[in-house]
């Protein structure tokens, strides 16, 4: 005979289940690290917690509200490239979709989401050449899952990931009223884990998880040998410091006069020598380019053509001694073709060769970015180039005194025609493009 159910004697446990499995749909409601519904403000700095989290997420949710037609997609350099600086000179209607350490993976996805979802006109797409090795960034590509949760709210609401920054929003907020008050969902995992020797290792008395190890926050004022630095730049220049330019040009034909680099000699600060060295090394010791990547870019090309959308590719400077790396690794040539190429595309505005803007170090915050004066200085350019308004183009003539791009003949200092393409030299920016 069946025993009579007794609903209340599992009223308590069905509750406390019910509050476990709703507490983080809940929390991912009431914090919305991502702006999902923007209920509640609570006084979140959620852009600058969030956006680092996951840069494709953030702008995914964002966009659809947005629906602009001027795109700008590309790394953390064509991030710089901000809306208000756009605005600043009179273009309404740009959406920065750059992410940070994004791949050419995560710029093609991105366009094949916009080619679905808007009627775009202008895309600005900013391509290095280092981007064109697949294991650039271990071939990241955030981009799919941003879109899934993105389209998702039930996916999105109960995330692990959302409540994972929530709580990183929360803590930036209200830190240690947080910790009195409400157990961590991470502090357990942490505990776990420094306790294996395997997963965390001691400095001093601390334990230090890997992933504390790895993020490049932890490092960012590190003490330097500034000796060995000097001894590590004097190996990377001295050693090419054969004739006028540095051993610069080899293999080019009659492309190498543009690429002759004056002889510079100067004690670059420690970050920025740090990354000449090691990073300028790792980027191009073992590069392959990848014709993967690149038919990826002749697919954003081909659409743009059929579809009448302006497309202007860009490349973002670095310093000259970062430039002269390409070269300490026999990349003068691939580095000259990659410009070819890609004109025959579309318009390349090129930022990235020895001049007075790439020489002054105050015009950058390490070897690789630049600073917000020259990102306002490359966004005039570039909108005197993409738009024809007149107050846009009142806006941006004479915008800088180092960074003007030959868009007229008073702007032009030189031009050259050659294998079918035109190249033009202005102040610290040159344009390829192909010849009709």
């Amino acid at each position: 005979m069946l025993k009579q159910n007794r609903p209340r004697r599992y009223l308590p446990a069905l509750i406390l289940a019910l509050v476990l499995g709703f507490g983080p749909a809940l929390a991912n409601w009431i914090v919305d690290p991502f702006r999902m519904n923007n209920q509640f403000d609570l006084g979140l700095d959620r852009e600058e917690i969030s956006l680092r989290a996951h840069y494709p997420l953030w702008k995914m949710i964002e966009y659809p509200r947005r629906q602009d037609q001027f795109i700008v997609l590309g790394d953390s350099r064509a991030r710089a490239l901000q809306d208000k600086y756009w605005n600043e000179v009179g273009v309404e209607g740009v959406y920065n979709f750059a992410y940070g350490g994004a791949t050419i993976f995560e710029i093609y996805d991105t366009f094949k989401y916009l080619q679905d979802r808007t009627d775009l006109e202008t895309l600005v797409v900013s391509l290095p050449l280092r981007s064109f090795d697949e294991r650039h960034k271990g071939g990241l590509n955030r981009v799919p899952e941003a879109i899934r949760i993105a389209d998702s709210p039930f996916e999105y609401y109960t995330s692990w990931f959302v409540l994972k920054t929530a709580i990183k929003n929360l803590e930036d907020r209200y830190g240690e009223e947080l910790h009195a008050n409400l157990p961590s969902l991470t502090s357990t995992a942490h505990a776990a884990a420094t306790d294996s020797q395997t997963t965390a290792i001691k400095l001093g008395e601390e334990p230090v998880t890997l992933e504390v190890l790895l993020d490049p926050e932890n490092c960012k004022d590190c003490e330097v040998d500034q000796r060995a630095i000097a001894q590590r730049m004097s190996l990377i220049i001295g050693d090419h410091s054969k004739g006028p330019n540095l051993g610069l040009g080899r293999g080019l034909g009659h492309w190498s006069a543009i690429w002759q680099i004056e002889e510079i000699e100067r004690d670059l600060p420690s970050r920025f020598a740090k990354q000449v060295g090691t990073n300028g090394a790792a980027d191009w010791r073992r590069f392959q380019f990848s014709d993967r990547l690149w038919s990826k870019i002749v697919e954003i090309a081909d659409w743009t053509r059929q579809n009448d959308v302006q497309l202007v590719f860009v490349i973002p400077p670095t310093i000259t001694e970062m430039q002269q790396r390409l070269n300490d690794f026999g990349m003068a040539r691939a580095n000259n073709d990659f410009r070819l190429r890609l004109a025959e595309l579309a318009p390349v505005v090129d930022f990235d060769f020895d001049s007075a803007f790439t020489r002054d170090l105050d015009r950058f915050t390490d070897a690789y970015h630049f600073d917000a004066n020259a990102a306002r200085e490359i966004v005039a350019q570039l909108a005197r180039m993409t738009v024809e308004a007149p107050h846009v183009q009142r806006a941006t003539r004479n915008f800088s005194d180092t960074v003007e791009c030959p868009l007229d003949p008073a702007s032009t200092t030189n031009t050259i025609q050659q294998d079918g393409i035109s190249l033009s030299t202005g102040k610290g920016c040159r344009i390829w493009k192909g010849v009709q």
